[in-house]
């Protein structure tokens, strides 16, 4: 019974609705007074108590007929279930046997390309080692050739070297006393230039020092005899690059080295030479000593 109303509480809800309707009327449908014309009524009671029993089955029929229909509804719908899974199955093993197919026939064609590829790389290896043994017996032929042309090209090459020492030591000993003359003299030149230039160099430096010291001011307090050693990188026309005056050995007062530095800024640009001579004012090294501030 627990298990019918589980399946079906709907059901069972509507039957014991209609049991309690059937009760209600019993219970407040007979008159209970003591009149002896009772009668009547109680034949009445009993044909109202058959007519609603009769509704109740018809209801319950209803409601087995409406379960039976579900059940069948839901056992159609199993056997449709069964029938799908049954039919995937096939199309599933059908395509299996597809897929195993088209795997063979792959591996024959593999096996079939490998073994094209063995015969090719086969015929390939027999192809390079006639081509091996073509060209090493042409090489040995030409290796003798060659070496009977060389035999002979020594020969008079040896000849003509003996010919050629006799005529090379006396034309290298003229050369050699002709190279020791000019080196000679281009070293007397370049003494000469460069003993040339540095007198040019220290001009130079000089003017450059004079103007200067020209633009330099004593800052106040400081005292005399105060020197310092100022690098400064110029470019062609004398003009200084900006940043590029650093003091390589002060003086011991700040002050001092400051207006040197401002010194060298306000003179530019500095009187350098054109030219070559110029490659020695790139990088410039002052001795700033100021002489009568």
């Amino acid at each position: 019974m627990l298990s019918v109303i589980k399946r079906n509480p709907v059901a069972a809800f509507l039957a014991l609705l209609l049991h309690l309707l059937i009760i209600a009327y019993l219970v407040f449908g007979i008159d209970w007074s003591s009149s002896p014309k009772a009668v009547t009524p109680k034949a009445q009671v009993v044909q109202a108590k058959v007519v609603d029993a009769a509704k109740v089955e018809a209801e319950m029929k209803k409601l087995r007929q409406a379960e039976a229909r579900k059940q069948s509804a839901k056992a159609a719908q199993l056997r449709r279930e069964e029938q799908r899974l049954r039919d995937l199955k096939r199309r599933q093993a059908a395509e299996k046997r597809r897929l195993a197919k088209l795997e063979k026939e792959r591996k024959a064609k593999e096996l079939a390309a490998r073994k094209r590829r063995a015969e090719q790389q086969r015929q390939a290896r027999l192809q390079k080692q006639r081509a091996a043994a073509e060209a090493k017996r042409k090489a040995q032929a030409e290796a003798k050739r060659k070496a009977a042309a060389e035999a002979k090209r020594k020969a008079e090459a040896k000849r003509k070297a003996q010919a050629e020492v006799k005529r090379k030591a006396a034309e290298a000993k003229r050369k050699a006393e002709a190279a020791a003359q000019a080196a000679r003299e281009r070293a007397l030149q370049e003494q000469l230039a460069a003993e040339q230039n540095a007198r040019e160099v220290d001009r130079y430096v000089a003017v450059i020092k004079q103007q200067v010291e020209r633009n330099w001011r004593r800052p106040p307090n400081t005292r005399e005899g105060l020197s310092c050693i100022v690098q400064v990188r110029l470019i062609p026309g004398g003009d200084v690059v900006p940043g590029s005056v650093v003091i390589l050995k002060g003086s011991g007062n700040p002050a001092f080295d400051r207006s040197v530095e401002n010194a060298v800024y306000k003179a530019a640009p500095l009187p350098v030479p054109s030219g070559g001579l110029f490659e020695s004012f790139r990088s410039l090294r002052l001795n700033f000593k100021p002489t009568g501030k």
